[in-house]
């Protein structure tokens, strides 16, 4: 089935967006062959253990062009993470999702959805599933796995207390799913829902959410719906945990339940994140073929390896023990990566970010911990003036050796969504005397040792988190704090893990925080990070993200700035292209006038850009579009990866 597109006068822009739709749905289409297959499955077939290629793959596979060549199977890819909390490390490399951007990250391409279509009025999305694709235990893939999500968790109260804001209607109910056929979903929405292709590219288990498609053969052994309460209270006990919800949370995650069916090209075999080695095998009934008609992927399994330490990360890097990584791969050790390529039979590729800012320092505007200390970090004046105190020149050159540009959390300059150079350049002048001035404007007097005291008397001291997830950030954090001392307001910078960061960030017990600013390039979408109900957030307004989430009934009302944010990117749901850039424009306007968080240096490749790659590794593009919502290097298309001869 075709796409197809009515586009009305009343939505302009329609032709545009209905053009790339139709282009991305027939990209990747398969033809009559004969199929091929992995030695290591072709021993099973033959043994009788599992049924021959053409019955695994779907009646047309999804054909995954190679980047230089056809290749080869076999081999392990050596990968590294740093335990359960990384576990996105296995998001962005099975990128297993129903619908995915390309790799330059310019159009939306099918994968598990083989087609789509929107109604006239993009009311609803009718999609069509790849036929006769199978989960990774070999049972039918179809559209039981959308209305079991659907019914059984989007539906739950337990499981969804607050209906997702991707899949809400709006009336904050959730949108309809309905299945037309085993191989066809329809889903409506109570108004013209314009991004919802967009949204879906997201819907793979990132973040510790659930897919929007789930192996509900497998996953009704854990729900009330089909378990006797007194069975499930028994299973509920023996797995440890306190209520079915977390039994079934935990086994419906890949990485912590090798036993659940997934779609991806590897699945996890016999190992979760909690384990020193997470390995995964691969899938015998992944939907993709190259062009030759060898089913995919082409490497045996990957090992990602624990390390405790980020440092000691790098260290394996550099020694060749890490065959593609560019997950926590410390920009500053670009030059002794470069020294030691050669003896250790790697090289480097470096894949910049796709806009925003590579360490920009966020504020919490509705601290609660010290009302005083905290309609100070409310306060826009006080906000500019911490912002004119950094020196953004010199946390280039130390922290990023020189390279990006000082800029705030805007898209990059080519994006359409650019607001232009003034709000790029927007406060970032390093100018001390302004910053004096300011701060002296909003009451912040100096004591003797020449530090500022609050309205009430007592010290002015700022508490700045920071994780080491990217190499330049606690040099980012030291150099902000000592530039925030010299105008009078001293900063502790706090080194913390990531769970501990988190669960102080969402216990609203952290005051100024180091993160980037990876989503630009997906304002409406997604989990942007200027959108105060993304989970998770960053830290400008985690009351208000409270607020959303239950209705009202917990957290507090968004301030008017707040919900603004909100009010923009609910209407670019229901608008056409042409509108939706205004309104992104008009959202990064109104974030940098707000400064809810300023940006320093943007446009490096700190973020999983600085790639080590072993030299035997093919297949690996020189560039790709690098961003979180594209699930860097899954756009890449690791399943084409494979290992020359040696």
């Amino acid at each position: 089935m075709t796409n197809s597109f009515t586009p009305r006068s009343r939505f302009p822009g329609w032709r545009r967006l209905a053009l790339l739709l139709l282009v991305a749905a027939f990209g990747g289409m398969a033809f009559a062959q004969e199929y091929h297959e992995a030695p290591m499955l072709a021993d099973l077939v033959a043994k009788g253990q599992l049924p021959p290629v053409a019955d695994r793959l779907p009646t047309n596979p999804l054909v995954v062009k190679t980047v230089d060549e056809i290749g080869t199977y076999g081999g392990v890819l050596r990968r590294a993470f740093t335990g359960p909390a990384d576990m996105n490390n296995y998001v962005r490399v099975v990128y297993d999702s129903l619908v995915r951007f390309s790799s330059d990250g310019s159009e939306i391409v099918p994968h598990l959805v083989e087609s789509w279509e929107a109604s006239d009025d993009f009311h609803s999305w009718t999609l069509n599933l790849r036929k006769g694709a199978k989960w990774s235990d070999g049972a039918p893939f179809n559209a039981s796995a959308m209305t079991f999500w659907y019914v059984r968790v989007i539906l739950n109260k337990d499981l969804t207390p607050s209906v997702p804001s991707w899949f809400a209607n709006r009336d904050g109910t959730p949108a309809k799913l309905e299945a037309l056929d085993d191989d066809t979903v329809r889903i409506t929405f109570d108004f013209p829902n314009t991004l919802f292709l967009t949204e879906l590219t997201f819907r793979d288990g990132g973040d510790r959410t659930l897919a929007a498609f789930l192996p509900g053969h497998y996953l009704e052994q854990f729900h009330p719906d089909f378990v006797p309460a007194a069975e499930l209270d028994e299973k509920v006990k023996a797995a440890g945990l306190s209520n079915w919800v977390d039994l079934f949370m935990t086994r419906a995650m890949p990485t912590e339940n090798p036993q659940r069916p997934t779609m991806a090209a590897w699945v996890p075999f016999n190992s979760t994140v909690s384990d020193q080695v997470f390995t995964l095998r691969r899938n015998p009934y992944y939907i993709g073929v190259d062009s030759a008609g060898n089913q995919l992927p082409y490497i045996d399994e990957v090992q990602f390896r624990f390390f405790a330490d980020v440092e000691a990360l790098n260290f394996a890097a550099v020694a060749g023990e890490l065959d593609f990584q560019a997950r926590h791969i410390q920009m500053t050790n670009y030059p002794v990566l470069m020294e030691n390529a050669d003896r250790a039979n790697y090289h480097v590729i470096t894949w910049p970010s796709f806009g925003g800012s590579d360490a920009a320092v966020w504020f919490n505007q509705e601290y609660e911990i010290d009302p005083e200390l905290g309609s100070i970090l409310a306060n826009h004046d006080f906000r500019v003036a911490l912002s004119h105190a950094v020196d953004r020149d010199e946390i280039r050159e130390a922290a990023f050796l020189g390279l990006g540009e000082i800029r705030q959390n805007v898209p990059a300059p080519w994006h359409p969504y650019y607001p232009g150079d003034e709000y790029a350049q927007k406060y970032t002048e390093y100018d001390p005397a302004l910053a004096n001035e300011l701060l002296d404007g909003i009451g912040l007097k100096k004591d003797a040792n020449g530090n500022r005291l609050l309205p009430s008397g007592k010290p002015l001291r700022l508490e700045l988190s920071v994780v080491p997830a990217f190499g330049p950030w606690p040099d980012v954090a030291q150099l902000v704090a000592a530039d925030w001392a010299a105008v009078g307001v001293p900063t502790d910078v706090q080194v913390r893990e990531r769970n501990a960061h988190f669960t102080m960030r969402d216990a609203n017990e952290l005051q100024v925080e180091i993160w980037n600013e990876d989503t630009t390039a997906f304002p409406f979408t997604g989990n942007p990070k200027i959108d105060p109900r993304s989970d998770p957030a960053t830290i400008f307004a985690v009351e208000s993200r409270r607020w959303y989430a239950t209705d009202g009934a917990q957290g507090k009302e968004p301030a008017p700035g707040i919900a603004r944010i909100v009010d923009i990117i609910e209407e670019a749901k229901t608008v056409g292209v042409e509108q939706q850039i205004e309104l992104a424009k008009e959202l990064f306007r109104h974030a940098v006038d707000e400064l809810y968080g300023f940006g320093t240096v943007g446009l490096t490749p700190m973020v999983q850009g600085v790639v080590v790659v072993n030299d035997r590794l093919m297949n690996v593009p020189p560039v790709v579009a690098n961003d979180w919502p594209l699930r860097t290097p899954g756009d890449a298309r690791p399943e084409q990866f494979f290992y020359k001869a040696q």
